[in-house]
């Protein structure tokens, strides 16, 4: 049963006496000079109030450099210098630098080669021509993906990069290609690249893997300030490839591989989380140095996300404060109709009701200790026609689990925050975006504008990607959990001004009460929106 006392719901009732929507008092926002569209690939950085935008284009990168308090394009220029066998791998923040990282495969020598250039925000253009960090002999193995641009660019994921949470460390991790074809007797090698706030190679290594890869899967990977490497793997109990054997139980054990980053030693500690089957997990680097593993898990291996677990790591690896929260069904059940509801509660009588296809997206720390664990109900749906053969895909963002955990661990709130996305083309303008406050969360989104005029308590109606919509949200106390519904503006109606494309990926973050997204106002040209927070 999933009734828990720990957690008082409140029943909230939002009144709209009027068919105008009222903007909320707690932002402003502003619009930029229009300036003429550039197509192609972009990325966004931010510096001291100022937004960074490179375009990747036919023939090269556009810089764009926007100032002032409307966010005008103050600086243009081009950069036409691409190597042959270019193929970008990413662009990075890291310890208030910024840089774009590519590969490039000498075919000859059969070698894999990463490349980094640094890119003057202030001047907006590439500080270099670019160096080379290190190349791998052999292939490296990777997920290929698809720009879907047309300009001849392909980005791929053979390399990975994360950062330490005080940004003094970066590590830069791939696979190489396994010399056994059989899973059965290959076992994987993953290479590790530790870098300093200076992009100064710290230790680099192969670690190979203690386990063939038919034993185990890697789900995740991070390093610590102090430069050693982790990876979380399940280790399969048996030959098979199986999460689950003939009996419903999970098949495989939770295990934490630590590389020491002084001497390269290889640690491996188990994780025990009893009857619980992983659903999704994540690494996150806390301010007090240590390294937090948060996910979901579900008590039946066929269903979806019965709670949250979360415990944390020592600078040995040690594994500590091991916490674990059931999502209470009056959580779930939240925005259906009294006869859904009624249904729930009979299901989880019986055991039977779970939260499926959720997502863990990030974890917010608090300076008091205490943290929110965010999630969101994520999945896609595949459409065949038989006619053409074709088939295609309608993806979906809906409703946001919030966890409130304080700094003695334990749980605070549990909400469930309403909302319903879907479209054709990924992520597009879809999900959220999270701004914090001096004691509230601001989660935004773009919605349906019939949803302006319901109660905070109804099933919202569904939003399509691409069809314009509300800038909208929820505002969240951070003590109790409460949600005050919010909205900034309607796309339709800009100041009089209607703006399309909407990308959820083009929001730069300015300050912790500022943000940007680029418009496209038509006529070939966008704008620049800033919205600051009043509190």
């Amino acid at each position: 049963m999933k009734r828990i006392s720990l957690l008082l719901l409140s029943v909230f009732a939002l009144s709209v006496a009027n068919a105008q929507v009222k903007k909320s008092d707690q932002f402003d926002f502003s619009i930029s000079d229009p300036y003429q569209v550039v197509d192609g690939q972009k990325i966004y950085f931010s510096k001291g109030g100022e937004v960074l935008a490179i375009k990747i284009v036919r023939g090269g990168y556009v810089f764009q450099k926007f100032s002032g308090a409307k966010l005008n394009e103050s600086k243009r220029q081009k950069d036409e210098i691409i190597p042959d066998g270019f193929l970008l791998e990413g662009f990075k923040e890291f310890n208030g630098r910024f840089f774009m990282f590519y590969s490039i495969y000498d075919r000859p020598n059969l070698t894999e080669q990463l490349f980094v250039r640094e890119i003057d925000f202030d001047n907006a253009n590439f500080k270099d021509l670019g160096k080379m960090l290190f190349n791998v002999k052999g292939k490296v193995t990777g997920a290929f993906t698809s720009t879907g641009f047309g300009f001849g660019f392909k980005v791929t994921d053979k390399f990975d990069f994360y950062t330490t949470f005080d940004e003094s460390k970066l590590i830069i991790q791939y696979r190489r290609a396994p010399e056994e074809k059989r899973d059965a007797l290959n076992k994987d090698i993953i290479g590790m690249h530790v870098y300093d706030g200076d992009m100064v190679e710290l230790w680099s290594d192969d670690v190979t893997m203690p386990y063939t890869e038919k034993k185990m899967n890697n789900i995740g990977y991070t390093v610590d300030k102090k430069g050693n490497g982790y990876i979380l793997a399940e280790v399969y109990k048996d030959e098979t490839t199986r999460r689950v054997d003939k009996e419903g139980n999970a098949n495989y054990d939770l295990e934490l591989i630590r590389i020491d980053g002084e001497d390269r030693e290889i640690s491996t500690s188990k994780i025990n989380l009893k009857d619980k089957f992983i659903i999704d997990l994540g690494f996150f680097e806390g301010k007090n140095d240590e390294i937090v593993i948060a996910g979901y898990f579900g008590k039946d291996y066929r269903a979806g996300t019965d709670g949250v677990f979360m415990f944390k790591l020592d600078e040995n690896g040690a594994v500590s404060d091991e916490v674990s929260y059931e999502v209470p069904v009056d959580v779930m059940s939240m925005y259906m109709s009294e006869r859904a509801q009624e249904k729930m509660q009979k299901k989880d009588d019986k055991g039977n009701v779970s939260m499926p296809n959720m997502v863990l997206r990030e974890i917010v720390f608090s300076n008091d200790g205490s943290l929110t664990i965010i999630g969101e109900k994520y999945y896609v749906v595949s459409h065949y026609n038989s006619k053409t053969g074709q088939t295609t895909y309608t993806y979906h963002y809906e409703e946001i689990l919030m966890t409130r955990v304080n700094g003695n661990g334990e749980l605070a709130w549990m909400k469930k925050l309403p909302k319903r996305q879907s479209g054709g083309a990924g992520r597009g303008g879809m999900s959220y975006f999270l701004m914090n406050g001096k004691d509230s969360q601001y989660v935004l989104f773009l919605d349906n504008v019939k949803n302006m005029e319901i109660g905070i308590n109804d099933y919202p109606a569904g939003h399509s990607d691409g069809r314009g919509g509300y800038l909208t949200g929820f505002k969240v106390d951070d003590a109790t959990g409460d949600l005050t519904k919010i909205s900034i503006f309607n796309t339709a109606d800009v100041n009089e001004m209607s703006l399309y494309q909407f990308n959820t990926g083009r929001i730069v973050e300015l300050s912790d009460n500022e943000f940007a997204v680029e418009f496209y106002k038509k006529k070939k040209e966008d704008v620049m929106v800033k919205v600051t927070l009043n509190e």
